[in-house]
């Protein structure tokens, strides 16, 4: 018994030491502070309605009104009550600090679990899980507050472990493991991520059928992989709610395919727009951050910043170029690099060349592919062919994230090349090449970078060069008779621009090289018998922690963290949204002008709004963003800009047909000042006299432009032709909205003759429901976007429902697979303890 407790404790002591070192990295937590992450706030902003609902009602809704006039909840705030892996995944948290402590310490351990299911001695186990726990991409999404995003990288390494176990050594208990990991890693809902590891385990999987015919070794190879497919299939099924409803719903995303037949690419393919699609691609200079953080400049940050790049320019050109960008690469912004480490790099060249095992050339592979996919249009052959004929490849954006594939890779390979020198180092005395060209092609590059930078770099892009050059032909227009001078200075500029970016690539080329350098000396003192293993080992494993820290440390440190009492101070009441809380009623739509209205969520935090911000929205009230809404929004600031009278103002408005067909009841100019009353906004519901008959979505979109709204509605009698003799000589009644949920609106109408309703609620087809005294009734779509029914006359009660079978049946499944998921884990556990 002692024994076994003495052999235990290297195990908890690394488990412990995660703890320590995830506390220490996020240090003012310790100290009640709290991380600002910018898309965490966006979640809270797009979620305030549904949490306040849950919280009154204890219910959950699956739509929200709070976000573009009203949209599916799915991706904003799911229901995973009924998921065994929810529950498992918060247990793993150890009730740490959610969105910092909790993340790191699951790299951490994920990566450690998983070095230890290849046999790893748990000495190299702890130090790989320094190598990828402290990935600079890990923590720069932790400031990003993509924090879905970095549970689900954390689970990747247990998920291959599972498989690996699954091949190397006993079938149904990897089988078992990888389902729990699978499981866990789908549950945090981030597809994106889970698509890549997909990728990634299909490399595995086809380099793992080649070693078995190779070795002959086909008839286990098919059984492990039936029993991982099964493992899969499995650990879908908890899963099973939020994928089918997203499924469900990315058909009529902006993630689906669009239905107007002039949308460019619309021919093409079913995905997202491939220049938003690719907005964010990699440039392949930009691969070496790799092994050197500031390869193309680091963050998107001012170069002043750091006052040592300065150094060298000259004076009269400091204070503009230290108001530069560091970052001169590609995208449009960039929050820091994905660096692998310099000591993890020239590892994972050691095992390049010294390590023979299996899982050799998948681990190559697969960071061949995340270059490939991440330089998106930077290498536009691959990319075409992953994005016209890769399953679902076309539903994702910013590429650049493939990286996370070889922020994996590469440490699992150096450190099987680090055991492999550790148990033969009679391999580097024997074949000292493959040992100085490892550091040739890591600490030699580095050098050859720091001594000639600009031989490989030119520390300027395209697109800011040429900014650059418009300005300077514009001066030397206006000032022709000093056109000499003007040049020079833009010259100068230039040339100084290039120089403080050179020097921060520089030093950090020296850094690596120094580093490179340290750890390349240890290997070899070990192998040539001058350095004991132990302390290589910790040596390399310190060196590892300081280089990673002391990069993280850039994009994510203290000065990140304020204290809580200043957390959401965003989301404080205006002296806007106070009048419009004084005088709005349910229905009541907000539209905010003062910034972007489809990238803020302050106004979704407070208000029904017509804008919000998601990454799938839906796809045609995108098409009235891009077709009306945006042009609206030109206007009323235009009009407010020239000082124009209320009525002009009303004027304009009245003309804004989908703003008022919105029910855009208030237009805020200002967060400190009082909204604009729309006086033509139409209310949350009206009657109409007949419609107006298009045979096409384009039909449709076009016609809200020229039909009265307020009297028609534009139908598409392809879809529905039972309105297509619907005309009265005048309407009449009440109608009127007596009960608001998200998920359910309750009206009481009073007609005299049957009458077709227009609402100001946004159609969707998956879900929602409509009853007059109990009955159901059908839903139409007019207005290209919005719902209509036809009451019958007399006294009654509407009531829409939304009620997903897609959401009710998933969550049905998912009680009954997780129940079966927890009766296989104690099956598996009693087996362990018999054995043992």
């Amino acid at each position: 018994m002692i024994d076994k407790i003495k052999s235990s404790l290297p195990y908890i002591g690394t488990v412990l030491l995660f703890v320590v070192l995830s506390f220490a990295y996020f240090s003012p937590v310790l100290k009640n502070k709290t991380l600002l992450q910018m898309d965490n706030s966006h979640a809270i902003g797009m979620a305030q309605e549904l949490e306040s609902f849950e919280k009154e009602t204890g219910e959950t809704s699956q739509w929200t009104n709070s976000a573009f006039s009203g949209m599916p909840a799915y991706q904003i705030k799911g229901d995973s009550s009924k998921n065994i892996f929810s529950y498992i995944n918060r247990v793993m948290r150890l009730a740490l600090p959610y969105h910092t402590v909790a993340i790191l310490f699951l790299y951490l351990l994920g990566f450690y679990i998983f070095l230890l299911s290849l046999k790893m001695d748990w000495r190299f186990a702890l130090i790989g899980a320094l190598a990828f726990g402290f990935g600079s991409y890990n923590l720069i999404i932790i400031v990003a507050g993509h924090i879905t995003k970095a549970y689900t990288i954390a689970l990747m390494a247990p998920v291959i472990g599972g498989i690996l176990y699954t091949y190397n050594r006993n079938v149904w208990m990897g089988g078992i493991f990888t389902t729990v990991a699978v499981g866990l890693q789908i549950a945090y809902n981030h597809v994106q991520v889970t698509y890549y590891l997909a990728l990634l385990i299909l490399v595995l999987i086809t380099s793992r059928f080649v070693y078995a015919i190779l070795h002959k070794t086909i008839q286990h190879f098919i059984k492990a992989s039936l029993v991982l497919l099964g493992a899969a299939l499995l650990a879908v099924l908890p899963n099973i709610t939020n994928l089918w409803t997203t499924y469900e719903y990315g058909k009529y995303s902006i993630r689906g395919k669009s239905e107007l037949s002039n949308y460019e690419g619309a021919a093409e393919h079913s995905g997202l727009d491939k220049d938003y699609a690719l907005a964010w691609s990699l440039e392949p200079q930009g691969s070496w951050t790799l092994l050197i953080p500031n390869a193309v400049g680091g963050a998107s940050e001012a170069i002043a910043n750091n006052p040592s790049a300065l150094a060298e320019v000259e004076d009269r050109f400091k204070e503009t170029v230290g108001g530069q960008s560091q970052y001169w690469g590609g995208r449009p912004f960039t929050s820091g690099p994905v660096y692998a480490g310099a000591v993890v790099c020239f590892l994972f060249m050691l095992g390049m060349f010294f390590y023979g095992g299996p899982d050799k050339w998948w681990l190559v592979a697969g960071t061949v592919l995340s270059l490939l996919l991440s330089w998106g249009k930077h290498f536009m052959p691959f990319t075409d062919f992953m994005f016209y004929n890769f399953p679902l490849y076309n539903k994702f954006r910013t590429v650049e994230m493939a990286m996370l594939i070889a922020s994996f890779t590469i440490p699992t390979l150096g450190l099987l090349g680090l055991r492999e020198v550790y148990k033969k180092p009679q391999l580097i005395r024997e074949a000292s090449w493959k040992f100085f060209a490892a550091f040739g092609l890591t600490g030699g590059i580095s050098l050859l970078f720091y001594l000639f930078p600009a031989v490989f770099f030119n520390f300027i892009s395209d697109m800011e060069l040429s900014s650059i050059l418009q300005q300077k032909q514009q001066a030397m227009q206006e000032n022709a008779a000093q056109a000499g001078q003007i040049s020079s200075y833009f010259d100068g500029i230039v040339y100084n621009l290039k120089v403080a970016r050179a020097t921060l690539f520089k030093m950090d080329a020296f850094r690596s090289f120094a580093f490179i350098l340290i750890a390349s000396a240890s290997v070899w003192f070990f192998a040539t018998n001058k350095l004991s293993g132990k302390y290589l080992i910790w040596g390399l494993g310190l060196l590892i922690l300081v280089d990673h820290w002391g990069v993280d440390k850039r994009y994510l440190n203290n000065e990140h963290f304020e204290s809580k009492r200043n957390v959401g101070r965003e989301f404080a009441l205006s002296e806007s949204d106070k009048a419009i809380n004084s005088l709005k009623q349910d229905g009541d739509r907000v539209f905010t002008i003062y910034r972007d209205p489809f990238k803020e969520v302050s106004t979704s935090y407070h208000h029904e709004s017509i804008g919000g911000y998601h990454g799938a929205k839906l796809r045609r009230y995108q098409d009235l963003i891009d077709k009306y809404l945006m042009n609206d929004l030109q206007i009323l600031i235009g009009t407010l800009q020239s000082q124009s009278s209320e009525q002009e103002l009303q004027n304009s408005l009245a003309n804004m047909s989908v703003l008022n067909m919105l029910n855009a009841r208030f237009v805020v100019y200002s967060p400190k000042a009082a909204p604009i009353i729309n006086h033509s906004a139409f209310g949350d519901a009206w009657f109409v006299k007949g419609i107006y008959p298009v045979d096409a979505p384009d039909g449709a979109i076009d016609a809200l432009s020229y039909v009265p709204l307020k009297d028609k509605a534009v139908v598409n009698i392809s879809e529905f032709d039972q309105l297509k003799d619907y005309k009265l000589d005048d309407v009449s009644g009440s109608l009127e909205l007596k009960s608001y949920k998200p998920n359910q609106l309750l009206y009481d109408y009073s007609i005299e003759q049957e009458q077709l309703a227009v609402f100001s609620q946004i159609y969707y087809p998956k879900g929602w429901n409509a009853y007059v005294d109990g009955e159901k009734v059908a839903i139409y779509r007019t207005n290209y976007i919005l719902r209509a029914v036809m009451l019958p006359q007399g006294e009654h009660t509407l009531e829409f429902r939304f009620e997903p079978s897609s959401y009710r049946v998933g969550q049905l499944i998912s009680l009954i697979s997780s129940l079966l998921i927890l009766a296989l884990i104690g099956w598996a556990a009693l087996k362990l303890l018999k054995k043992k």
